[in-house]
């Protein structure tokens, strides 16, 4: 009975307490079970409450008899009902909870079931803050050390595939270089060889020398030395026909100590010589006299059989790099004029370097003299002698066509023959 009373004089205080902060948070009344100054505001009630628990003694805050843990006045069924304050959150037992109860379902519940108008969230429609991670003081540490391994993590693998990327492009570059290699070892064995061009460029050259060669390679002595090449290489030169030869023809044919760049032909017939319109202008009136003395004196010399002295040679160079100078800074009045006196120059360069070679005594002593009377005659003292035949002479060009013309139907015969 001491503990029936106790307990009602506690209950009567929290009444008698829930009034008095009606007055102190404005509250509104309406009629209720418990009495009119009692107010049904749920917050209130609230704070009405938790006040009183505040200023209960911490015994009685503690036992499980008076504070839903015992049934009795507050929260469960007992001697006054259900109690409409009790700090149940289930809805059959507080009716300001968001339950259906006593008063009926409060649009101020603080039930987490979803009842309560303003959901579970809080204030999570403002861009979801009740979402958001929350670490203590050691888990933003964690964290922290979590992302800086991970990152940690992703750096050195990026670095080992930037290596393995480079290691592979390293790869791809010596694999391209062995394959150009070999691209360029299958070009080399099928692209002909220094010989087998020369052999085609000769196999062509005939081919034009057996047809009708062009002028300018029968006066050069191009085609003559195609021809002669060829027969040179049958072993027996009586098994072809017999092409007899014109002795005028043979006396203004020109050889060459296989140098067909070296032509004493202009040197045979000084007293003849006739210098070109343009070479005549009395601009060259000076080097032209000193250069004529200078090359009659050389041809007396050789053809006595003697050498040419050193100091005429080199006057004789000096005097036509001279002439050819200023021929080169004149200015020509036609054409014509200029392609004539260009190619007297050529035979004249011919000649001068015909000087320099040690032999050139044989052009003079009749030991490179062309002989015969047939075209194999004349082959065979160029083979034995080692000649060839140089470009023709101005005046000469009529007696290198004709020489042509038998030494092609020669090699004709013999190739034939040789069939």
């Amino acid at each position: 009975m001491r503990l029936l009373r106790k307990l009602l004089t506690v209950a009567l205080g929290l009444l008698v307490v829930g009034s008095t902060a009606q007055a102190q948070f404005g509250g509104f009344n309406r009629p209720s079970i418990l009495g009119p100054n009692i107010n049904p505001n749920p917050l209130v009630g609230a704070a009405v409450v938790a006040q009183a628990a505040r200023q209960a003694a911490p015994a009685l805050l503690g036992n499980p008899g008076l504070l839903g843990g015992n049934p009795g006045m507050l929260g469960n069924p007992g001697l006054l009902g259900a109690s409409p304050y009790a700090l149940s959150t289930a809805g059959g037992y507080n009716p300001y909870l968001g339950a259906a109860g006593l008063g009926g379902a409060s649009p101020y519940g603080l039930s987490t079931t979803g009842m309560s108008p303003y959901g579970a969230g809080g204030y999570g429609g403002y861009g979801g803050y009740a979402s958001a991670p929350i670490y203590g003081e050691y888990g933003g540490t964690l964290y922290g050390l979590g992302h800086f391994t991970e990152a940690a993590g992703k750096y050195h693998q990026s670095i080992q595939k930037a290596r393995m990327d480079r290691e592979t492009s390293r790869q791809m570059a010596l694999d391209t270089m062995r394959r150009r290699i070999e691209l360029e070892e299958w070009i080399n064995k099928r692209r002909p060889g220094p010989q087998q061009q020369r052999d085609a460029a000769l196999a062509m050259d005939l081919e034009s020398a057996r047809k009708e060669a062009p002028t300018g390679d029968v006066n050069t002595g191009k085609a003559l030395n195609t021809l002669l090449g060829s027969i040179q290489k049958s072993p027996q030169l009586n098994a072809g026909p017999n092409v007899p030869l014109d002795e005028d023809v043979v006396k203004h044919v020109n050889l060459a100590g296989g140098d067909t760049s070296a032509n004493v032909a202009i040197l045979k017939n000084l007293s003849r010589l006739t210098w070109p319109e343009a070479l005549l202008d009395p601009n060259y009136e000076d080097i032209r006299k000193r250069l004529m003395a200078n090359l009659e004196d050389a041809v007396k010399t050789l053809r006595a059989g003697e050498s040419l002295p050193a100091t005429t040679l080199k006057d004789i160079r000096t005097d036509f790099r001279k002439l050819n100078d200023r021929f080169n800074d004149a200015d020509v009045s036609t054409p014509s004029s200029d392609i004539e006196a260009r190619r007297f120059l050529g035979h004249l360069r011919q000649a001068v370097r015909a000087l320099d070679n040690p032999n050139v005594v044989n052009y003079f002593n009749n030991t490179w003299t062309p002989k015969g009377k047939t075209v194999a005659e004349l082959v065979s003292q160029m083979t034995k002698e080692g000649l060839t035949f140089a470009p023709a002479a101005p005046g000469d060009q009529a007696s290198y066509r004709a020489l042509y013309q038998a030494m092609r139907q020669f090699e004709a015969g013999l190739e034939l023959a040789r069939k």
